[in-house]
This record gives C-alpha cells, structure tokens and sequence, in this order.
C-alpha cells in the first residue's frame, strides 16, 4: 500500500516553517509591523520546496522547487519593495483593531503561526512530489510548466502595473488600464494560476490527487477570506470602484462589460 507523503518530510517541513516564522515574528516585533509575515509568505515556500528536494531529489521535485523558488523569491521581493514606500497595510491594522489581551502574543499565533500552517497546507503538492510511480518528466511536467509560465508573466506584469500607479505622483483614483482593465485583481489571477499549475504537474505521482488540495485552499483563501474581500470593502466605498466593479471582472482575465 503506498504512502501519501513521508511523515518524515511532513514533520521536517513543518519544523522548519515553526523556526522560519518565529524568526520572522522577531523581525516583525522589533520594527512593529506586522505586515512583515507577507514578506515571510513568499520565503517560507521556498524553504519547504527545497527541505523536500534535499531530502529526495529528483527531476519532478526540481522542477517544482525552481518554479517554487521563483515565484516565492519574486513575491517577497516584491512586497519588500512596496513596503519601503508606504506604511503597514490596512488589512493587519483592521485586524489587530479587534484583538483583546497581549497585542503579540496573539499576533505570533493568529497570524505569523496560522500562515506557517497555511503554507504546509499549499504545499501539498510539493509534498507529495516523492511519491514513486513515473521517472522523469511527463507530458502533465511539460504541460503544467507552460500554464505556470503563462501565469507568472501575468502575475508580474500585473504587480509593476500596481507599482508603477502607486508611485505615480498624478495617477487617476482607480488603476483600470492595462491586465487591471480585464480584471480587478489580475496579480491574484497570474498567482492561482501558477499554483494549479504546480498541482498539474504533481498529478504524476501516485495519489497526486491530493496535491490539488493546496490551490484549492489558496484558491477559498483569496476569493473569499484574506486576499479579495478586505481589499473590496475597502475600495468599495469608493464610487469610481463601484462602477469599475461593474464593468470589471472580478478574477478572470476578460473583457469589459458595457
């Protein structure tokens, strides 16, 4: 009967991310911003992908670390940059507004240890990655490798749109031109479409299945929990959103309602 994942590579790659976000709670703690952890996001995918590469390498869990490794290394140096130009993002002071008793206390469990959890949970693909069953690469490596590049040029073009509009010194109320006129959070878009991708490609292994769950969990967590929804009950009490927000894909890359 064939295994899942190595209790051994879950367990490892588990402690790892515990040490990982402790240190990044430290970092955080001493500059007082809480929306370090989204730096710490990106990183933290990257140590996983490369504990289970160490451990047991092949040309799949290669394949998966480099894409793994470029996604999540681009993204934190990304929202790096964005930080140094603006102060702690919204969404971590509406949070903490809510919190009652150790202000970081609860901030080291409810956020930097939720997210370490989090991307355990993502990672399912990668983790089942050693999985016997096919050597080398499939026709699903080739194929799965093509939509993650689609979607990762969607996902940076749509960032240095993003981040060329905010450091535009007259730039309109609403950023709506470019891959933000066919969708209202097209980075998002390019981001799940990498993740399935990598879900693709892990469908050659055996139980492969299960690696979908990990888009599948950040799929619900950016429609519906912690990425779209607190940006749009922000932006919409804006007018010029509404009507952007009627004419505009929410997700999808398509064309302009009239």
């Amino acid at each position: 009967m064939h295994v899942i994942f190595s209790n051994q590579q879950l367990v490892v790659s588990a402690i790892t991310l515990f040490v990982f976000m402790s240190i990044s709670f430290l970092f955080a703690k001493a500059q007082k911003r809480l929306d370090l952890v989204d730096i710490a996001w990106g990183i933290g995918f990257v140590l996983v992908a490369w504990v289970i590469e160490l451990r047991n390498p092949s040309s799949r869990s290669l394949l998966l670390t480099a894409l793994v490794s470029v996604w999540g290394i681009r993204l934190a140096l990304h929202i790096r940059d964005r930080s140094k130009t603006r102060g702690e993002d919204r969404r971590y002071k509406e949070l903490s507004k809510k919190w009652r008793g150790p202000f970081w206390l609860r901030a080291y469990f409810s956020i930097f240890m939720l997210q370490g959890f989090l991307i355990l949970l993502i990672c399912m693909p990668i983790l089942i990655t050693p999985n016997p069953k096919l050597q080398g690469w499939s026709i699903l490596s080739y194929f799965g490798a093509l939509i993650w590049v689609i979607g990762f040029i969607i996902e940076s073009i749509a960032d240095r749109q993003l981040g060329s509009y905010m450091k535009s010194k007259e730039k309109p109320t609403l950023l709506d031109s470019g891959l933000w006129k066919y969708s209202r959070h097209p980075n998002y878009f390019g981001e799940l479409i990498q993740w399935w991708a990598i879900g693709i490609i892990a469908l050659q292994v055996s139980y492969g299945w299960v690696g979908l769950f990990g888009p599948l969990v950040l799929t619900i967590l950016i429609l519906f929990i912690s990425g779209i929804p607190p940006i749009e009950r922000h932006r919409s009490k804006n007018e010029d959103y509404k009507q952007y927000m009627k004419r505009t894909s929410k997700l999808i890359l398509l064309p302009v309602r009239r």
